[in-house]
């Protein structure tokens, strides 16, 4: 398969998750409107445009190549049971996370950690390149209140 058929299929798996999700979310919405539950209909709104919101950033912050890279790392989290928020995204050379499937590789190794509850996996994350390479912070509620640093240093 060529380079250009590899991205198309990327894209047009990403497009695929995105129509799911979103007639996922039509469907708890109409469950709750079917169950005469107009606030859990509003507190879910406000839980998805909050999400959007936080995505959004991907896509005005980074290249296109680059906001799609930490898009689809969004949705691997999302399949592990995790929420990944970004934070702070301090990067332009963002291949050297690509090589490693960073940040989800280094999300699955901490997973392993013991963890308060299993319930609300929010892990918000800021991402920091200098000369030497890319620094990731790690901070989730249930590992206290010290962000978990992994440094990915460049090969020479």
């Amino acid at each position: 398969m060529g380079c250009e058929a590899l991205e198309a299929a990327k894209v047009a798996n990403l497009l695929r998750r995105v129509r799911h999700d979103f007639a996922n979310h039509l469907q708890v919405i109409g469950g709750y409107l079917d169950l005469d539950q107009p606030e859990r209909v509003k507190d879910y709104l406000r839980a998805v445009m909050e999400k959007m919101s936080s995505e959004r950033v991907l896509f005005e912050a980074l290249k296109p190549e680059a906001a799609l890279y930490f898009y689809e790392q969004l949705n691997k989290a999302y399949d592990m049971g995790i929420t990944l928020h970004y934070e702070d995204l301090n990067i332009v050379s963002w291949e050297i996370l690509k090589e490693y499937d960073e940040p989800c590789h280094s999300m699955a190794a901490l997973r392993q950690e013991k963890v308060e509850s299993d319930e609300d996996k929010m892990v918000y994350l800021s991402v920091y390149e200098d000369e030497q390479g890319v620094e990731m912070f790690f901070t989730y509620a249930g590992w206290g209140q010290v962000p978990k640093r992994i440094r990915i240093t460049r090969s020479e």
